[in-house]
Parts: C-alpha cells; sequence; structure tokens
C-alpha cells in the first residue's frame, strides 16, 4: 500500500473514532448526571431500575424508581473515565491526533 493511501485511511479510522468517541463522551456526561447517584459509603447506584447501561453505548434505565446496583463494567467506566474527566481528555487528545494528521500528511509521488 503506497504512504498516501495508507495516510488517508488511518486519518478516516481516526476522524470515524473521535467522531463515535465525541457522540459516546456526551451521551454517557448526560446520562450520568443524571442517572447516577453516589451514597455516603461510597456506592454507586442508578436512581432507577432496571439498570441502565454505560457499555459499548449508553443506555437509559428504566422507570421504577428503585435504586439498582451498577455492574462492574459500568462502575470502572463511571469512577475511572467519567468521574474525572478522563474520557474528555482522551477526546480531547484525539481530535488533536486527527487534527494533527490532517496538517502533516504525506504527499503523493507527482506532488
Amino acid at each position: 500500500m503506497e504512504p498516501l493511501k495508507k495516510s488517508i485511511l488511518i486519518m478516516l479510522v481516526l476522524i470515524l473514532v473521535s467522531a463515535y468517541l465525541t457522540l459516546y463522551t456526551v451521551t454517557v456526561h448526560s446520562l450520568a448526571a443524571s442517572h447516577i447517584v453516589e451514597d455516603s459509603d461510597g456506592g454507586v447506584w442508578w436512581r432507577t431500575t432496571p439498570s441502565g447501561s454505560l457499555f459499548l453505548w449508553p443506555r437509559e434505565p428504566g422507570m421504577l424508581q428503585a435504586l439498582s446496583k451498577m455492574n462492574e463494567a459500568d462502575l470502572f467506566i463511571y469512577q475511572y473515565l467519567i468521574k474525572p474527566w478522563v474520557l474528555v481528555g482522551v477526546l480531547i487528545l484525539m481530535w488533536g491526533v486527527s487534527v494533527l494528521c490532517l496538517l502533516i500528511r504525506p504527499r503523493g509521488r507527482y506532488t
């Protein structure tokens, strides 16, 4: 594969991953702000039941007013990626790399 086609493929993948991560970050932060609660003992709960999900694509919990426990994957995403804003930092980094790849790309054979 020649360098120009390879760089276009890399740029396309970076932009698609950055776009997905942007949509995911906005959705998961709004979902976490409205549907996740923490108790005084450090437990993290969904505000309603049945439980929602943060993994792969955020899904809102059900409508019944009862606390439901978060599973381990959602708890990890919430405590280590959402709460300390790491996900937003990764998002900014991904868009920065995408822009750099657009600005500094290899030229074709005849340019």
